[in-house]
C-alpha cells in the first residue's frame, strides 16, 4: 500500500519509504492481531494469503493514484485551453511530465489530501481489510469490474467538473474572438486572446479554489465508496 500510494511513494526516498512502513506496521499490530484468523497448513495456501494481502494494499494505493491522477488531468485539460499545454514539467511524484497547472493541482492535491487526513482514512481502510473474508474479487468479480469502472468514471466526471470554470472562461474569449473576427478579419482578435486566455483563465482558477476543496472531499468520498465495494466490504 504504501509503495503504491502517492503519498508515501514516488520522490519520497526508498528508505524511508521502508521505515514508514515498519513502523506503521508494528504500530498496527496489535490492533490487527486479534481479527487474524489464517488457517494456513502449507506453504502454497500462506502464499495465497500474502498475495491476497499484497493486492488489498496495492488496491488502496492504486485508488489514490487515481484520484490524483484526475486532479493532474483537471489542471492538464485547463492548460490546454489557456495555451499553457506546450509548457511542459517533470513530476517526480507520478515519474512523467505534467503541465504547469497540472502540476500545480497535483501538488495542491495532495497537500488537500494530508490536510483532510486522507491518509490516516487510508489506515483505516488497511486495518478494515484484515476483516474481509474471501476474494477480493467479489462474487465473480463482477463486483470487482463495476466498482472499478465506477470508480474511474466518476474520476473522470470530477476532473471536468474542475476544470469547468477554466474551459468557461476560454470559451467565452473564443466566442468573442470568432464574433470580432467576423466584424473585423483585420484586427486578428486570436492572437489578441491568447494574453485575455491566460489573464483570465488565472483568474477563473483562483476564484475557484474554494470549489477545488469541495471537489477534493467529494473525490475521496467517492474514492473510499469504490473501494470498499472492490473488497467487497
Amino acid at each position: 500500500m504504501m509503495l503504491a500510494s502517492p503519498l508515501y511513494g514516488g520522490a519520497t526516498p526508498v528508505n524511508i519509504r521502508v521505515m514508514a512502513a515498519a513502523i506503521i506496521s508494528l504500530s498496527l499490530t496489535p490492533v490487527i492481531s486479534p481479527t487474524l484468523e489464517f488457517n494456513v497448513s502449507n506453504l502454497i495456501e500462506l502464499a495465497m494469503v500474502m498475495g491476497r494481502e499484497a493486492l488489498f494494499g496495492l488496491l488502496i494505493g492504486m485508488c489514490m493514484q487515481f484520484l490524483l491522477a484526475a486532479v493532474q488531468m483537471a489542471g492538464a485539460i485547463a492548460d490546454l485551453q489557456i495555451g499553457l499545454g506546450s509548457a511542459m514539467l517533470f513530476n517526480p511524484q507520478m515519474g512523467g511530465q505534467t503541465s504547469p497547472l497540472g502540476q500545480f493541482k497535483f501538488w495542491l492535491g495532495m497537500v488537500m489530501l494530508l490536510a483532510m487526513n486522507a491518509h490516516h482514512t487510508m489506515f483505516h481502510a488497511f486495518v478494515a481489510s484484515f476483516r474481509l473474508e474471501g476474494s477480493p474479487l467479489g462474487a465473480g468479480g463482477m463486483d470487482f469490474v463495476t466498482a472499478g469502472t465506477l470508480l474511474l468514471g466518476q474520476l473522470l466526471v470530477l476532473s471536468i467538473q474542475i476544470a469547468a470554470p477554466i474551459v468557461a472562461v476560454t470559451v467565452v474569449i473564443d466566442v468573442a474572438a470568432g464574433l470580432i473576427n467576423r466584424a473585423v478579419p483585420q484586427t486578428q482578435p486570436f492572437l489578441l486572446a491568447l494574453p485575455a486566455k491566460i489573464g483570465l483563465g488565472l483568474l477563473a482558477l483562483s476564484l475557484a479554489l474554494p470549489a477545488f476543496v469541495v471537489a477534493i472531499q467529494r473525490g475521496v468520498d467517492i474514492t473510499f465508496t469504490q473501494l470498499g465495494r472492490m473488497l467487497g466490504g
